[in-house]
């Protein structure tokens, strides 16, 4: 994911909680200070490996990352493939 910090948001409403900043490969740091890993994979699946994001979702909502009209963004999706919240860097 591109290094920066994120924004989230569900619809029109922040998602303070869900606010992070990627500090290099692999390592991010969340909206509390406290720090963590993630991976990506090559379809642009992330999986957060520690720290605050880890678990954030439900059991069968997924993490994926892509640029969209040139913005890093990660969204959550819902088992059904709703968004169901995402984060910009800003």
């Amino acid at each position: 994911m591109a290094t920066g910090t994120y924004e989230c948001w569900y619809f029109n409403q922040a998602q303070l909680t869900l606010n992070f900043t990627v500090d290099g490969p692999g390592t991010y740091t969340g909206y509390d200070g406290a720090s963590g890993t993630y991976s990506v994979d090559a379809l642009g699946a992330v999986t957060f490996l520690s720290g605050p994001l880890q678990g954030v979702m439900p059991d069968g909502f997924v993490a994926s990352y892509e640029v969209r009209q040139g913005i890093p963004t990660l969204s959550y999706i819902s088992g059904r493939g709703a968004e169901a919240a995402f984060c910009q860097r800003v």
